[in-house]
């Protein structure tokens, strides 16, 4: 039976291969691993030290040393999520290009290895081409067969959408010579799927568009507004502050117009970023 720091040290080990395969091979695995690893094992002898230390100086540079170390984690293991999840992003947008350049030579009665080859010719998507140069390389090198090495690209690439069509490409290789029109009906409903999206998308900016020119545009004008015509009765108040026309020009101009505006950008760039 492991002791918990061995067991510990594999659960990130396999956790740090998991991310290293899904990345496409591109991460440093042995600096994930090791800061995964062996960060948090540092950091908490420095927390005991920083709280039983009586010293102000030497309990403040432990601290330090702590939030840096924190910084480094969160920052080494946040690049790795974010790469496996763009490189799944590439993808789920251009599948239907592959499967356009793919359809018509599987039709054509094109081997299975040809197309692969081809596609790490033609496709334009680096990430895809690079995944395809990948299955010629464990084809070519690591001696697997084409169907073999394409299963283990889906396990390597982190796309529920490539995953199924590289499956259905597989199955419907191994039974059937009508690979093509299986292909096609999994294109057929992809474009329609992203068809949907792109309307419902287009609805959703619409809406936002007029949430920010509510909010952002005409709020703080009809709030100066309201300011300039009340003034004359007396002074307005806003909690502690005596809100004159002057206070509230600036007050929308430097602080809440550059606010909502950029609450506006991220809602906008993250509706865009799902199509």
């Amino acid at each position: 039976m492991r002791n918990p720091l061995s067991s510990y040290l594999l659960w990130v080990s396999n956790y740090v291969d998991r991310l290293y395969r899904l990345s496409g091979y591109t991460l440093n695995a042995d600096v994930l691993r090791f800061v995964i690893a062996y960060i948090p094992l540092i950091e908490v002898p420095l927390v005991i030290l920083a709280v039983f230390v009586r010293f102000v100086v030497i309990r403040s540079v432990l601290l330090v040393i702590v939030l840096v170390l924190i910084i480094d984690y969160v920052a080494v293991l946040l690049y790795a999520l974010v790469r496996v999840k763009t490189r799944a992003g590439h993808f789920d947008r251009g599948i239907i290009t592959t499967l356009l350049t793919a359809i018509p030579l599987l039709a054509s009665n094109a081997t299975l290895m040809d197309v692969i080859n081809t596609l790490a010719l033609v496709e334009r998507d680096p990430e895809i081409a690079r995944e395809f140069r990948i299955i010629l390389r464990d084809v070519r090198e690591g001696g697997l067969d084409v169907v073999s090495a394409i299963r283990r690209s889906v396990e390597r690439v982190p796309s529920h959408v490539y995953a199924d069509i590289m499956g259905l490409l597989v199955e419907s290789y191994r039974v059937s010579s009508n690979v093509a029109d299986v292909l096609f009906l999994k294109l057929d409903y992809l474009i329609r799927n992203r068809f949907n999206r792109l309307r419902s998308t287009t609805q959703t900016l619409s809406f936002l568009l007029e949430i920010y020119l509510v909010m952002a545009l005409l709020l703080p004008i009809l709030l100066v507004l309201i300011t300039i015509t009340l003034s004359p009765l007396g002074p307005m108040y806003l909690g502690p502050l005596q809100l004159d026309p002057t206070l509230a020009l600036i007050m929308t101009l430097l602080i809440y117009a550059p606010v909502m505006g950029y609450v506006s950008y991220i809602l906008i760039d993250s509706t865009m970023g799902s199509i």
